[in-house]
Parts: C-alpha cells; sequence; structure tokens
C-alpha cells in the first residue's frame, strides 16, 4: 500500500505535458498479440495499466523490448497460456484477452476482469459480440475453430466490446461490420494501428466496417491523454493557478471545455491549453458516450464544483459511479446523491485523509487536497498511478507540495 502526502493550497503555475493516453495504448497492446511479426508503439505511458497489459501478452509469448519512447512488440513465438487470474484482476482492459485469443490462438478462458469496481460492470455485449463470430463457449472457456464475418448492432455503444470487434472482425477473412459502435477518440488509434497491420477499415455515420484477414507487424503512435489534460486543467482551476497543458487534443476535449466557458471559464487552446476564472458559476455534468462529456472526467469534476458554486455530476454510462464522493467527503466536499446523480454543493475544502477506491476518484481526492489549506493524506496511491504517469514529479514542477510514500 502507499498514499500520497499532500500540504495544499499552493498556486500550481507552469507547463506540463501529458503522457500517451491510457486509454488509446492498452487497446493497441492487446492487438499486437494477433499479429504475426514485430510491432512499434511510441508514446505508450509509464503507468501501472500498460505494465500488467505488457506482462499480459508476455504470458502469451510475445516479446517485449522498451527503447526510450519505443515499445517493440514480437508475436512470432506467441502461443496460449491461462491468463494469470492474479493479472486479469487488477485490469479492467484484460477483458480485449477476448477478442485477442480468440483470434491469435482460437481459444480464451474469461472471468474474473478487474480494474475500478465503482459500479457492476458486465461484459455481456463482448460475450454476445463473439457468439455472432462463431465463438462456443463452455463454462468459463471460448472457443472458435474459425471466426466469421457478421454484421453486428450494439443496444448502446460501448468502448470496450467495439475494441474487440476491431480486434476480431481485423483478423477474421471476410467483411464485418458493426452498428452502434462507440465513436470516443481513444479508438481512432487502435484503427490507425490495424491499417498499418494490413486491415481495411472504414467509420460511417451508422458503424465500422472492416476487411480483415491475416495481419503483420505494424506501428502506431499513441495519442495524448486527453483526461490527464482534464486533471492538469482542473488542478490549475482548483488552486487558482495557471498550468498550460501541451501534448493533448483540444477537440477530444472540447466537451469539458464547453463546460468550463459556459460556468465563466477563460479558454485559450492557441498554444497548448490554459483555463482561467476568478469564479465559476454552478455546472451541469452530464457524462455519456462520446461526443458527450467523458465518464473519466466526472469525479474529476466534482471537487471543482464543490471549490466554487457546486453543480449537478450525472453519469450516464456507468450508472452507479459515484462511489468516489464518499472519500471526497473527508475532505470537505458537501453533496446529496439521488436517482439521477449527485448534487454537489458549494464547499469548503478541508485537509483531511481519504483514500482512492477507483483510479478517476483517488485522482479526485488528490484535486481536493491540493485546494485545501493544510496537511492530506490520499491512501491506495497504487491505484491513481495505474493511469497517471510521473504525477508527484508533474505536481511538484508546477509548485505542488505532494510526496509519495510506500506505507
Amino acid at each position: 500500500m502507499s498514499k500520497f502526502i499532500i500540504r495544499g493550497k499552493n498556486s500550481l503555475r507552469g507547463t506540463v505535458n501529458v503522457a500517451g493516453s491510457k486509454n488509446a495504448a492498452l487497446p493497441v497492446i492487446f492487438a499486437a498479440l494477433t499479429l504475426f511479426g514485430s510491432s512499434q508503439i511510441i508514446g505508450l505511458p509509464d503507468i501501472g495499466d500498460v505494465d500488467i497489459a505488457l506482462r499480459l501478452i508476455e504470458e502469451q509469448g510475445a516479446s517485449i523490448t522498451r527503447q526510450g519512447s519505443v515499445t517493440y512488440i514480437n508475436t512470432d513465438r506467441a502461443s496460449y497460456k491461462k491468463p494469470s487470474p492474479e493479472l486479469v484482476s487488477r485490469l479492467r482492459a484484460s477483458t480485449y484477452l477476448i477478442g485477442a485469443c480468440l483470434s491469435r490462438f482460437g481459444r480464451v478462458d474469461v472471468g474474473g476482469y478487474g480494474g475500478c469496481a465503482f459500479c457492476p460492470r458486465p461484459i455481456d455485449y463482448h460475450l454476445a459480440l463473439c457468439g455472432a463470430m462463431g465463438a462456443l463457449a463452455n463454462g468459463d472457456s471460448l472457443t472458435a475453430a474459425r471466426l466469421r464475418p457478421t454484421v453486428y448492432k450494439f443496444p448502446k455503444p460501448s468502448v470496450g466490446a467495439t475494441v474487440n470487434f476491431l480486434i476480431l472482425a481485423a483478423s477474421t477473412d471476410g467483411e464485418s461490420r458493426l452498428l452502434n459502435p462507440a465513436r470516443e477518440p481513444h479508438i481512432d488509434t487502435l484503427v490507425e494501428f490495424l491499417r498499418s497491420a494490413g486491415a481495411y477499415i472504414e467509420r460511417d455515420g451508422e458503424g465500422i466496417t472492416v476487411r480483415g484477414g491475416t495481419l503483420h507487424g505494424a506501428e502506431v503512435t499513441v495519442r495524448g491523454d486527453a483526461i490527464e489534460a482534464g486533471t492538469m486543467l482542473a488542478a490549475s482551476l482548483i488552486t487558482g493557478g495557471g498550468i498550460r497543458v501541451m501534448g493533448a487534443d483540444p477537440a477530444e476535449l472540447s466537451p469539458f471545455l464547453a463546460i468550463l466557458r459556459r460556468a465563466g471559464a477563460t479558454v485559450d487552446t492557441e498554444l497548448g491549453i490554459t483555463v482561467r476564472a476568478e469564479g465559476l458559476s454552478p455546472m451541469l455534468v452530464i457524462a455519456d458516450a462520446y461526443p458527450a462529456f467523458p465518464t473519466d472526467l466526472g469525479p474529476i469534476t466534482a471537487p471543482l464544483l464543490a471549490a466554487f458554486s457546486g453543480g449537478h455530476v450525472i453519469d450516464r454510462v456507468w450508472l452507479g459511479r459515484y462511489g468516489y464522493l464518499s472519500e471526497l467527503a473527508k475532505l470537505g466536499v458537501s453533496y446529496v446523491l439521488g436517482e439521477k446523480g449527485a448534487k454537489i454543493l458549494p464547499s469548503r475544502l478541508t485537509a483531511g485523509s481519504a483514500a482512492a477506491t477507483d483510479l478517476r476518484g483517488g485522482a479526485a481526492c488528490i484535486l481536493a487536497a491540493l485546494g485545501a489549506e493544510g496537511y492530506s493524506e490520499i491512501h491506495s496511491a497504487e491505484t491513481v498511478l495505474r493511469g497517471y504517469a510521473d504525477l508527484c514529479k508533474k505536481l511538484t514542477a508546477l509548485g505542488a507540495d505532494v510526496e509519495y510514500s510506500e506505507i
């Protein structure tokens, strides 16, 4: 176990470069397992979730070499092995093993997928898709002697199941089509990677068409992490500072920036991204499938609302994603939780002790501690480091008083 020790109320200023996107990196890592030969990925972030993902494909025989910002993955000697339950239980994106192992080996053992347990997160879309492409279930195992192309429609967009569709369809002879897919920008990174590997992929207003087959080694550059960028911008506002965020696409953050503008913030995207505000009016944050406000920034926004004029956080992606609020309450955040979401009340942030119950909820606690006078401890720091690279180093360079400590 570990913790962050934070002495808050320092105004954060300076320039920070975001790492590669966690949500873009993980699909590419697992997709590399389906390719024959060596692949090159530029910009994988040095975070806990990436480390686990690389270890999971190493279990399947992938050879991995990291040289600076470049990661080389060779799968010529890949062969199936039941994934380690301990590793799978720590990473929600281990669901991508379903598509990767079925594509490469014709089999996979499923179950025990981990990551942030902020609400129930079933894999029924993933399994139904696999069945439509010819996979047979036997207990906790799926097998497919030969995958078949399909036309399939999700009841509602799912990022994870869309990733598995792309991985499966790119390795399947023939043309497949997915209707009502997720459209998050980080899926574009996977599309670029699979196109580089030899797959034909086209996206239109209704869905995604893929013509697949045997794929060769590929290369891609991971885009900058928009969620890290949003977190740093929130840190700038909550401390009354002036942080310039570099490396993220402002267009990907447009729902977040639009809400800040409507609340009275000044947003500049000419050179990097900066936001400034002497005050913010109440905000209504409704997280939903892209291009709506991203669910991962819902927790990040909560302490910001509390520090200014309050507002509402409503999550329509994960309906129960409010567990972090009980930890924010230990740092002074007042809220009322109802059937449709959370009302965040204007609050005086106070130093205290809280825990990272999930990745983004932990980051929200750090933000609250940065905005509070005095000494705070945020426990389960390792949970936050699953998704933020060099967090203490970056915050310290901006003027924060933050330490990482092993308990």
